[in-house]
């Protein structure tokens, strides 16, 4: 299934050693304590907020595809699902790569192009989610949570949120650079005169329709449209963390409802801004670690923090989605192995619709 097994060994360890260094941190008891005595009733309605959180996924996806066509969220919907699924399953965040093949078997679009638009999704991920610790973890240091965070967390903390910010500050302004400048757009082409003269036509090929895809950064308005479908996907998704805090009680250790809202706010924000590295394959081992380090961090125990990112991830957010996506392409009689094999023999140059054809010239 892997065309390189180096990515997958060396994602699979990376997960293996944060997870082994979580439990590391916890007393065995104490966790096998806290998923015994946790209230699973709300488990099922957290999963079904998820999956209307990716719904919203989709049509924040129809916007960035706009300027290529007008798709139906129905059709896309299961395009987004397998590709959540692929990105769990695959190193390196192949998943992304699947999505926009897997569309342009779909539908009449570049895959390049719409693998553009998923690289604009990942940054305005990233963007909403430093909003929600920008508001939450101001007003938490105010409320006294952070009392008993150590220096060194806090300096660690705040060393990881200046290189995140730095980081998607950049690739925010390089992708609006690419989509409303032709002049930037051609400057970065010659630039691509470096690759070997037998792979620059495609190279080439391949910039200029992921140019294209970046068409909807082109206005300040589009990009606040880019926001405002944002917050839902992540509000949602933070109420699914939210419902699973009363499941395992976090709720006992903060003073309000208000309080544990901020809480969940920055659990949401720091856990999945830890997975924006495509290291660990489906973020298993980046997720849990910085769950559990911003729960201690305000003042929940090692294991019971433990216990409860584990199972968010791994049980409410990686295992639903994975079998959604596998019995999606079960019923269209694909196999994700299938979907990789074509990505590893130039799926984004040969599928209808991809890098190269017109959407007129494709079938």
């Amino acid at each position: 299934m892997f065309s390189n097994k180096w990515q997958f060994w060396l994602g699979g360890g990376v997960s293996l050693a944060l997870l082994l260094l979580l439990l590391y941190q916890v007393d065995l008891g104490d966790l096998r304590d806290a998923l015994r005595d946790a209230n699973y009733f709300l488990l099922a309605p957290s999963i079904a907020i998820y999956f209307v959180a990716v719904w919203f996924r989709a049509v924040r996806w129809r916007y960035l595809l706009a300027p290529m066509g007008s798709f139906p969220v129905r059709r896309l919907y299961p395009v987004v699902v397998i590709g959540y699924m692929a990105n769990n399953l695959l190193p390196v965040r192949l998943g992304e790569v699947v999505r926009s093949y897997y569309l342009a078997r779909q539908e009449n679009v570049n895959a390049s192009s719409a693998l553009a638009t998923i690289a604009v999704e990942r940054v305005y991920d990233g963007i909403t989610l430093l909003a929600f610790a920008a508001l939450a973890a101001p007003w938490l240091l105010l409320l006294g949570e952070f009392d008993g965070a150590a220096d060194v967390s806090r300096t660690t903390g705040i060393i990881f949120l200046a290189a995140t910010i730095a980081a998607f500050a950049v690739l925010l302004a390089f992708f609006t650079l690419l989509g409303s400048s032709s002049t930037f757009a051609n400057w970065m082409g010659v630039r691509l005169n470096i690759v070997p003269a037998g792979l620059r036509p495609k190279v080439k090929g391949l910039f200029r329709t992921f140019v294209a895809g970046l068409a909807v950064l082109n206005s300040p308005s589009k990009h606040l449209g880019l926001f405002i479908y944002s917050l839902p996907v992540w509000l949602l998704e933070g109420s699914m963390y939210f419902l699973l805090a009363y499941s395992f009680g976090l709720d006992e250790h903060f003073d309000s409802v208000g309080v544990l809202l901020l809480v969940v706010l920055l659990v949401t924000a720091t856990s999945n801004l830890a997975t924006a590295v495509p290291s660990a394959i489906g973020g298993i081992g980046p997720f849990e670690i910085v769950a559990q380090q911003t729960l201690m961090a305000l003042g929940v125990g090692a294991s019971l923090a433990g216990a409860y990112s584990g199972f968010v991830h791994l049980v409410a957010l990686w295992l639903p989605v994975n079998l959604a996506g596998l019995a999606l392409l079960w019923k269209n009689n694909l196999s994700l192995r299938e979907l990789t094999a074509a990505r590893r023999t130039g799926g984004l140059e040969t599928a209808p619709g991809l890098a190269g054809e017109t959407a007129g010239e494709a079938d």
